[in-house]
């Protein structure tokens, strides 16, 4: 069986999976909940397995938190602060290399702007660098490491140009700026909207002999997965932290008063 084979079968499989439990299921959590499994069961069966998923809140050594995630994708770096079962927990920023949200539904504009102002507040952390780290990549690369990629997943959009206009034109009356920007919209069965920030961007998209930048969409239909899977896997951090990415937060204890005798 071919990878397009294979991936043709997962289409069809989350698509059925969607439109059972959205029948079955009447509470928005539940909804919620069963949605998440979906992407990340998908996911997992591609991503290597040294990488984690969990769900809940991220933060940095500034202090700042995200609130919750649907989706966090951890590093092997991480430490276990997360119930690997339920996923559920505590995530450092060092640690994490993607933060997802999943929506049933965003041709609701209010639905969208939640989505696009709850990664905005993951994009504000940063990733500091750890003692011995070392990265791959570009200068342009090693810039984008020092915030969380983020992704916004939707089972349901409208038609793609109109949700490339809505997507812009809430990025605007949010006020949010392109830094803290969502970095892909993906729509499980129309295409993807990438947020190209900057012209080193590997990221390469022609229309002729024009290359695109800023908010770009690309239909894909039923390959959507697949090129989903190949943004991530051409923008997961590359790195090798030889410190525990705990440390500057436990250093923060050094500042208690202690007795000592």
């Amino acid at each position: 069986m071919s990878l397009r084979k294979l991936m043709k079968g997962d289409f069809e499989g989350m698509k059925l999976e969607f439109i059972r439990i959205s029948s079955e299921h009447k509470s928005p959590d539940e909804v919620a909940h069963h949605r998440e499994k979906i992407v990340k069961d998908f996911l997992k069966k591609y991503l290597a397995s040294s990488f984690d998923f969990g769900k809940g809140e991220i933060r940095d050594s500034n202090g700042l938190w995200s609130g919750q995630v649907d989706i966090v994708i951890v590093s092997p770096y991480h430490p276990f602060t997360f119930d690997r079962e339920s996923g559920r927990g505590l995530f450092f920023a060092e640690g994490v290399v993607y933060a997802i949200e999943v929506k049933s539904d965003i041709s609701d504009i209010g639905e969208l702007e939640r989505g696009l102002h709850q990664l905005q507040k993951v994009k504000r952390l940063q990733r500091k660098p750890t003692p011995g780290e070392t990265t791959f990549g570009s200068n342009y690369d090693l810039e984008r490491l020092r915030r969380i990629s983020c992704i916004l997943f939707a089972f349901r959009s409208p038609q793609l140009p109109t949700l490339k206009s809505n997507v812009q034109e809430a990025l605007d009356r949010l006020k949010i700026p392109p830094e803290e920007a969502v970095d892909a919209i993906i729509v499980f069965d129309k295409g993807i909207i990438y947020n190209i920030k900057d012209p080193r961007d590997k990221l390469m998209i022609y229309v002729g002999e024009e290359r695109k930048i800023g908010i770009v969409g690309c239909k894909f239909k039923e390959n959507t997965l697949m090129n989903f899977l190949l943004y991530l896997s051409q923008t997961i951090p590359r790195e090798i932290k030889m410190t525990p990415i705990v440390l500057p937060y436990l250093q923060e204890f050094e500042k208690e008063a202690v007795e000592v005798f």
